[in-house]
């Protein structure tokens, strides 16, 4: 009798946990219809709790939608799976990782791609050791021109785009192809780089953004700091039919850049004595050479050495404004215009001597094509000294204006026309 009691009452608290622990279960499930002529048991029988809630009308919530960079991740990924050929791509998502200070300084991060830097900022890029002239570049599948002058404060002057005058906060994505492909203009032989911008109809709706910045450069002219201003807003209208953007962006950098010149002869042959030329066994001048070259060697001597020393103030602007229309889903007409001048002014003070070749102490390195270790000189009193001072002014401006329109048509199984101008 006592171990019937038990087994009861055990049977009792294992129920009553069962009930406890599962609550929220018995109000997912529908309440369960017992067999004819059986009375319902306890978990079967309907609590006032459930029914009140079963006849509550359901609660209504705004949907909450978090956006993330793993669309620009899936969107490069994409772009690698779906595209014939050999390409890379790389989105404004993942610039903005990094704080780029223009196209250049982004592209370093692709596989494959080396920048070249001028004046500390990068300036063009070489694909798979293809230097910059070998690179096509492309706006929005259109080609660009080349705008380098050169001179001390600007890329040097050749028909390689420089990528310095684009920042890196207007542009939506770039890629780059590193094989030919039917749909893209020939002349990239290291690669085809095509630059994208945003476009309205891309993301519907009224977006805006604003971003500033400040950059502090110490450098032996003292701090200074660099302002960065950088915008974009777009809407769309008529059930997102017809789209508008409009973005810009302005950066100005001061800098001082310090740097040693030396200018050089031309070659002497070993068994040359002539003037410039080092002093041959017998003068007493031969005593300050050491290592000097053979009678067979080929050697230089330094001409001039000087110090130059160049304040630089650079200012970008770009702008772009995009109109889109869409009046059915498989029509879409496209008018962007592309405005960008990057403006550089440099100040340069120099200083420097030319050497008589008389008095020289020098050291030199081994082999048929000898070269200085050192090469110093001192001048005796009353002899003509040439020194030289000289301060310079140089600015260069690089204005690009691209004025672009696109209509593309979408057909039936996967026929597509594109017209672009």
């Amino acid at each position: 009798m006592s171990a019937s009691r038990n087994r009861n009452l055990l049977r009792w608290l294992v129920g009553g946990s069962t009930i406890t622990m599962a609550p929220g279960i018995a109000f997912a499930q529908g309440t369960q219809t017992p067999p004819v002529g059986q009375s319902p048991t306890e978990e079967q029988r309907p609590t006032t709790a459930n029914a009140s809630s079963a006849e509550a009308p359901p609660a209504t919530s705004d949907a909450i939608v978090v956006t993330g960079i793993r669309a620009s991740l899936r969107q490069s990924r994409d772009i690698k799976k779906n595209a014939v050929g050999v390409v890379d791509a790389i989105s404004a998502e993942e610039m903005g990782k990094f704080p780029d200070t223009n196209l250049a300084e982004a592209l370093q991060r692709v596989t494959g791609v080396s920048i070249d830097r001028s004046n500390g900022e990068g300036s063009t890029v070489t694909v798979r050791g293809f230097g910059p002239e070998f690179n096509l570049v492309l706006l929005n599948g259109r080609q660009m021109p080349a705008t380098s002058l050169g001179g001390c404060c600007s890329a040097p002057a050749s028909r390689s785009f420089d990528f310095a005058n684009l920042a890196a906060e207007g542009i939506a994505a770039v890629e780059v192809y590193k094989s030919g492909r039917a749909n893209l203009p020939t002349g990239g032989i290291g690669s085809t780089i095509n630059i994208l911008t945003p476009r309205p109809l891309d993301r519907p709706g009224f977006r805006g953004s604003i971003a500033a910045k400040a950059v502090i450069d110490h450098s032996f002219g003292g701090h200074k700091v660099a302002p960065e201003v950088s915008g974009i807003i777009s809407d769309t209208f008529a059930d997102d039919r017809i789209g508008i953007l409009l973005s810009g962006s302005y950066q100005r950098r001061k800098a001082d850049m310090a740097q040693f010149n030396a200018g050089w002869r031309e070659g002497y042959l070993g068994s040359e004595n002539n003037w410039g030329s080092l002093a041959m066994p017998g003068d007493p001048r031969f005593a300050h050479i050491t290592n000097r070259p053979d009678a067979t060697d080929v050697y230089q001597v330094t001409q001039n050495a000087g110090y130059d020393f160049t304040n630089i103030d650079r200012k970008r602007i770009n702008a772009q404004l995009v109109l889109q229309a869409r009046p059915f889903d498989s029509l879409t007409a496209t008018v962007d215009y592309t405005f960008s001048q990057n403006t550089i002014d440099a100040h340069t003070n120099s200083i420097g001597v030319w050497f008589n070749h008389n008095d020289t102490t020098s050291s030199w390195t081994d082999g048929p094509a000898a070269g200085p270790l050192f090469y110093s000189e001192t001048f005796q009193p009353g002899e003509n000294k040439d020194l030289a001072i000289t301060g310079a002014v140089s600015a260069n401006r690089s204005i690009n204006r691209s004025l672009g329109g696109n209509v593309s048509w979408k057909g039936l199984g996967g026929a597509r026309l594109e017209l672009d101008a």
